[in-house]
């Protein structure tokens, strides 16, 4: 028996320093030795072939670089981050610096030696093992910098961060995480989250079972994409059981490394960026789309306008009233729209349409609520010895129909994927497609600009943006800021147009000056435009003046459209109407024959300056001609 005790106790003293050696051995030559040595060895073959062919200053370096290579000094390479506490070892490994900063052309702006490499790659970085060192390595799908880039120069495309080099989903952390701090450092925006109507899963699930009541066998996991936070299809798990922050802002895995890296105010401005300047389409029409609720009866079914045929019947008279006979025989179709301001969308007006066709001409008219009228664009006043400029807006109605197939999700959003999705980059600017040969046929009516001109605005929106040149006119009057696209335009030609809107120019009626006071340039007599004079700088002899003016109308492809509008008793009526069939590449080819047609509406309320209201998408089919008796 003693026997048996002294040979077990020999073979685990064997097991220990089998197992204390094997340890030294790594100890003694680590994982990161072997990275060193492959890199100083394939650095020694480089000088070798370099002294082939060497002399003078040249040779004498090399041969002291050789004698360094032939006895490198190994050693832990690390980089201090947030005042010391934190390190990143990446560079131990990952030696070859030459390499690096060819693959990060900005290391300029964001060197190894203080940024380093964990706050934008993840990873452990304090590890020298790469088993540990990439356990929870991601590569971001661009760079940081190119993200911190599109802050200053407004020319990137960047997307939420989403995957990791893996392809696996970067880690949800919950809404509890972010408030630990952005509860104190943005109150307001907590509170207004809080406030919103998101609903709890439990509702939702009271709602399937009255759906379910009626027959409809509905899938619960179909909700939770949109009514969960963090959910993954795979496992059908998710984090959190209502709309919280990485709903719209991306998994918190991310910020969070941000912040423990020091990086707080570029997680914040990322955050911002990833939501409210960039992609805001991919992140609302992930669950805001007009067929997410398309199996429930009555619910999320885009509006539907049917066009009847006139059939020989006269047309409607195009002056601005749906008094006409020719009305009655189509069908009202009541569309809601969505009113956008900073924040969450809110319910606007609802706009009112009908629509009948020939055998060659299609007419609309529409009708909205409005409580007052709104047709200027500004106006001059002289107060207290000088002239002051009111900026106004007026009531506005605009179609967007797509033109080609090429327009990204434009069934789905209409024109939230054009205004709402690209932001103020110049690269996708708003008000601008994002695919090449992309185009939208726009149809603007403008209580401006459509009255001065005396018919509404044919234009188009394509990827291809003409800016408004800065200190072309005065900052706060110009028509638009030169980061933001002329949108609404185009003339004749086709070619885009700064000072247009739906091919009906603007002149913008300000005096340029050296000093910082301007004024107005010109007065309207009789509807001609009278240079401004003053008595030996007195008063003048008008007080109020326009801000903006119209001038004659382009032609060609901007005058397909025609249209009158009314308002009345707290309502506009317009009415419109265009050939079912242009020869215009960009404008929409209406086949009565051949498929329904989608389009996008907004409205503006001058009342509320520039915020408007939309439907995303509105359908659009013909009553077929053989059913008309």
């Amino acid at each position: 028996m003693t026997r048996h005790l002294y040979f077990i106790f020999a073979l685990l003293v064997i097991a220990l320093l089998v197992t204390l050696g094997l340890i030294l051995r790594k100890e003694m030559n680590p994982e990161w030795i072997s990275h060193q040595e492959a890199f100083f060895q394939k650095e020694r073959k480089k000088v070798i072939k370099a002294l082939a062919g060497a002399d003078g200053i040249e040779r004498i370096n090399l041969q002291s670089r050789l004698r360094y290579l032939n006895r490198p000094r190994y050693k832990i390479r690390q980089i201090l981050l947030k005042g010391g506490t934190r390190a990143d070892r990446c560079t131990t490994c990952h030696i070859d610096l030459k390499q690096l900063e060819k693959k990060h052309p900005e290391v300029d702006r964001f060197p190894f030696e203080q940024y380093g490499c964990t706050v934008c790659h993840g990873g452990v970085g304090r590890a020298t093992e790469e088993q540990r060192a990439h356990s929870t390595l991601r590569i971001p799908p661009r760079p940081l910098y190119d993200y911190l880039e599109a802050r200053g120069t407004e020319t990137s495309d960047l997307d939420l961060f989403q995957f990791s080099a893996s392809g696996e989903r970067i880690d949800f952390t919950g809404s509890n995480l972010c408030l630990r701090c952005h509860l104190s450092s943005d109150p307001r925006h907590v509170a207004r989250w809080r406030k919103l109507k998101f609903q709890p899963l439990e509702k939702v699930r009271n709602k399937l079972k009255e759906l379910r009541k009626s027959g409809l066998e509905l899938d619960e996991s179909r909700c939770l994409n949109c009514h969960t936070t963090g959910f993954n299809p795979r496992t059908g798990q998710y984090l959190e059981d209502r709309v919280t922050c990485e709903n719209c802002h991306g998994p918190g895995g991310f910020y969070a490394d941000l912040m423990a890296g020091g990086r707080a105010r570029d997680g914040a401005m990322l955050a911002r960026a990833n939501v409210l300047e960039t992609r805001s389409d991919r992140v609302c029409l992930n669950c805001h789309k007009s067929n997410r609720h398309i199996d429930y009866a009555g619910e999320d079914v885009p509006s539907t306008l049917t066009a009847a045929y006139l059939d020989g019947k006269k047309a409607p008279e195009i002056d601005g009233s749906d008094m006409d006979d020719t009305w009655d025989i189509a069908l009202e179709t009541k569309v809601p729209t969505w009113q956008i301001n900073d924040g969450p969308p809110q319910p606007g007006t609802e706009v009112y349409i009908r629509a009948v066709y020939s055998d060659t001409q299609i007419y609309f008219v529409f009708r909205w609520p409005d409580k007052t009228r709104h047709d200027r664009m500004g106006q001059w006043r002289f107060s207290n010895g000088r002239w002051q400029a009111k900026a106004e807006w007026p009531d506005a109605l605009a179609l967007h129909w797509q033109a080609t197939e090429k327009v990204d999700d434009f069934g789905l959003g209409g024109c939230a994927v054009l205004c709402h999705s690209t932001g103020r980059f110049k690269k996708f600017p708003r008000m601008a497609t994002r695919q090449e040969d992309a185009l939208v046929d726009e149809w603007y009516w403008n209580a401006f600009v459509a009255e001065k001109a005396g018919r509404p605005g044919d234009g188009f929106l394509d990827n291809q943006v003409k800016f408004i040149p800065p200190g072309s006119s005065t900052p706060p009057f110009r028509s638009a800021p030169p980061s933001v696209s002329a949108a609404h335009g185009s003339d004749g030609s086709g070619a885009r147009m700064p000072e247009t809107v739906g091919g009906v120019p603007l002149f913008l009626n300000v005096k340029k000056t050296e000093e910082k006071q301007t004024g107005p340039l010109f007065q309207m007599v009789e509807g001609q435009r009278i240079p401004l004079q003053s008595s030996d700088g007195g008063e003048p002899v008008k007080k109020v003046l326009p801000l903006y003016l119209s001038g004659p109308p382009e032609g060609g492809s901007s005058a397909d459209i025609s249209g009158e509008a009314s308002w009345s008793d707290g309502f506009w009526v317009l009415e419109l109407s265009r050939a079912l069939k242009t020869n215009d590449k960009r404008d929409v080819q209406l086949d009565p024959s051949e498929k329904d047609y989608s389009f996008g509406l907004a409205v503006w309320d001058g009342a509320t300056g520039n915020q408007h209201q939309v439907a995303t998408i509105i359908k659009l089919r013909f009553e077929p001609r053989a059913e008309i008796k």
